[in-house]
């Protein structure tokens, strides 16, 4: 994620947070910690009606491997998690 293409933005205020990133209580509440950390990455990619589509660089894109390390590694194996993962990786390859 830190080779990014230079013509993809690094905006002043993040759309992603992910440096700030944790599940709502809510949330995690009604439909459990993984599925709260789903709709946290939801809220935060946006529609992914045509595919995940990596809109800004630097630091809070690049944060997302630190969220997905520390979500991974308490829920291993969780397939939303992994899928997450993937398609993150499949949309940086795809820049």
């Amino acid at each position: 994620l830190e080779a990014l293409p230079t013509d993809i933005p690094i905006p002043k205020e993040s759309k992603y947070n992910f440096s700030n990133f944790s599940p709502d209580a809510d949330w995690t509440t009604d439909i459990g910690e993984v599925g709260a950390v789903n709709w946290e990455l939801e809220v935060r990619f946006g529609n992914q009606a045509d595919g995940l589509k990596l809109v800004e660089r630097g630091p809070e894109i690049e944060a997302i491997v630190d969220v997905f390390e520390t979500w991974i590694e308490k829920y291993p194996g969780d397939i939303i998690l992994e899928k997450w993962v993937d398609d993150t990786l499949e949309a940086a390859r795809g820049l």
